[in-house]
Parts: structure tokens; C-alpha cells; sequence
């Protein structure tokens, strides 16, 4: 019983260890976080999915589409369309996901309106 207890402890180090120590990624995939935004007095909803994600605004129109790639802790993102895209641009953050949040901060990003809106806001999680 001691070497099963014991051996299943090893199992689960090993697979944080090839992992990178967590599972991020994967848990930032197929979620939803919403945010308040003073400048457009709504509130904007973020879809993430495997390799792309879009905002919503509060009545639910979608208002830019990107390219959203995430490794460990790192997350970069290129809008493609959208009224508040910035075609081209790059930005890249850092981010910490709790059960409940998700909040995002700049590494770098051409883009003024993406950078002012999402760097260090803490979103929530939708069900």
C-alpha cells in the first residue's frame, strides 16, 4: 500500500515536471472572462479557444477576432478584424489564472487601445 501511495506521489511530480509545473494552458483553453470597461461603459467578454479567441461587448456583438497562442506563462495574441482591432500587432503578456481570474500583464504591445484596456485588469471567469 506504502509503494502504490508512494509511487503515485512520483507520478503526479513527473507529469507537473513535464508540464512546466502546471497545466495553464489547457485550463486557459474553451474559458470565457469578463471585464468592465470604464472607457466604453460596457462590459466586454473574452473567448479563448485553442488557437484563437474574440470580445464580445456586453449585448453580446463581437467586436475583434484574434490569434491567441499561450506557452507556460505567456500569451500572445494578433487581432485579424474587428472595430477595436490593431491589424498586424503583435502583443504579448504574461498572465495569472486562478479558479476564478484571469489577469494579464504586458511584455509588449503596439497596439495603445489593447495595451490600456486588458495590462494588469483582472477578469472573470464566466460558467
Amino acid at each position: 500500500m506504502r509503494k502504490t501511495i508512494l509511487l503515485s506521489f512520483i507520478l503526479m511530480g513527473a507529469l507537473l515536471f513535464a508540464t512546466g509545473g502546471g497545466l495553464q494552458a489547457q485550463t486557459l483553453q474553451n474559458t470565457s472572462f469578463k471585464l468592465y470597461v470604464d472607457q466604453l461603459n460596457d462590459t466586454i467578454t473574452l473567448h479563448v479557444v485553442k488557437d484563437s479567441s474574440w470580445v464580445t461587448q456586453g449585448r453580446g456583438g463581437v467586436v475583434v477576432r484574434s490569434l491567441f497562442t499561450v506557452s507556460k506563462d505567456t500569451l500572445t495574441m494578433q487581432d485579424y478584424e474587428g472595430q477595436y482591432a490593431c491589424p498586424g500587432q503583435k502583443g504579448v503578456y504574461t498572465f495569472k489564472l486562478t479558479e476564478n481570474s484571469l489577469t494579464m500583464y504586458l511584455v509588449a504591445d503596439p497596439c495603445d487601445g489593447r495595451v490600456g484596456t486588458i495590462n494588469g485588469a483582472k477578469w472573470i471567469r464566466q460558467l
